[in-house]
Order: structure tokens, then C-alpha cells, then sequence
């Protein structure tokens, strides 16, 4: 009886793999955290003291957490088979009331990341927040909306493509 049990059991067992931060976000935001942006050298800041990932009074800590403060977008803006991130940054520890800052990584080579540009988003603050892929193109890199405006890409004179803002934001 016991052994009937025990394959009927198994016979509605599902398997479910470990999930995992996406490792294309994690390689871009590793990446992100060795440079001197602003953001980088604030990450880099203990706020929790010795005790990190302490219990405070607003229930979480003030470090900043990935699991938690990190938004991304993963996608080929020119269609070389090489994924961008879109890496935005809900940390309350840098935003403020103001719009989420956050940079486009793209990369030089198969491992080699880099910021295109620094971006800023409302987040899923208001109904425009997000980035919005356009048809458009600047030397073959897809134009993008973020609720900060329209980015349009660039040739550097070294070669590298980056992106900047063009045109009025949106109201």
C-alpha cells in the first residue's frame, strides 16, 4: 500500500528548476558597479553599517538591493545578436522625487560592457513610464522613448556608438 502511495505521489510531482537573475543583467550590472558613475560610487557605500541588510524602521535596507531597487530591459537595439540592458535604478536612496536614473550598457566585444548613456524614467510612475522601442534608426541602433524623452544614437569619434537625448520630452 505504502509503495502505491508513494508513485502516485510522485506521478503528480512536478519539477521546477532553480530560478536565477537573468545573467545577461547580472554581467551588465557587474560591469555597471566597476565604473566611476555617480550611481556606481553610491552602490559602493555601506549605509547599513556592520550590520548589513539590517532591520530598520522602514523594514528594509538602505544599501542597494537588486532584488528590489533594479529595473531592466534586455533587448537587441541593433540587431547584431549582442543583448543591450536598459538598467534603471528605484533605489529611494538616490532617487528622490524626481525621475529613476539609470544608463543604457551595451557591449564592445563578447564581454566587454560599457554606458552608452546615462537615461531617466518615471518607472511605473504615471502611465508613461518604460521605454518605448522605435522604428527608426541611427546607423542601424533602434531610436528609444523613456518618459524623459526621445534618445537617438551616435558614432563617437573612437568608433563606439552611444545614445543621447534629441528632441522635446514628452508632456
Amino acid at each position: 500500500m505504502l509503495v502505491l502511495l508513494s508513485q502516485a505521489a510522485f506521478a503528480t510531482a512536478k519539477h521546477r528548476p532553480w530560478d536565477r537573475f537573468d545573467p545577461t543583467v547580472a554581467a551588465a550590472l557587474h560591469a555597471f558597479r566597476q565604473t566611476d558613475h555617480w550611481i556606481a560610487e553610491e552602490m559602493a557605500i555601506n549605509l547599513d553599517g556592520n550590520r548589513l541588510g539590517r532591520d530598520n524602521e522602514s523594514g528594509s535596507a538602505f544599501n542597494f538591493d537588486p532584488s528590489i531597487h533594479l529595473r531592466h530591459v534586455v533587448t537587441d537595439l541593433n540587431g547584431d545578436g549582442r543583448l543591450e540592458v536598459f538598467l534603471l535604478f528605484a533605489w529611494p536612496g538616490i532617487v528622490g522625487n524626481q525621475q529613476i536614473p539609470g544608463v543604457v550598457m551595451v557591449r564592445d566585444g563578447p564581454t566587454e560592457w560599457r554606458i552608452a548613456c546615462d537615461i531617466d524614467d518615471w518607472d511605473i510612475i504615471g502611465p508613461r513610464g518604460g521605454i518605448r522601442l522605435l522604428a527608426r534608426r541611427d546607423h542601424g541602433w533602434r531610436r528609444f522613448r523613456t518618459s524623459d524623452g526621445l534618445y537617438a544614437w551616435r558614432r563617437h569619434p573612437d568608433g563606439r556608438m552611444e545614445c543621447e537625448p534629441r528632441g522635446p520630452r514628452p508632456r
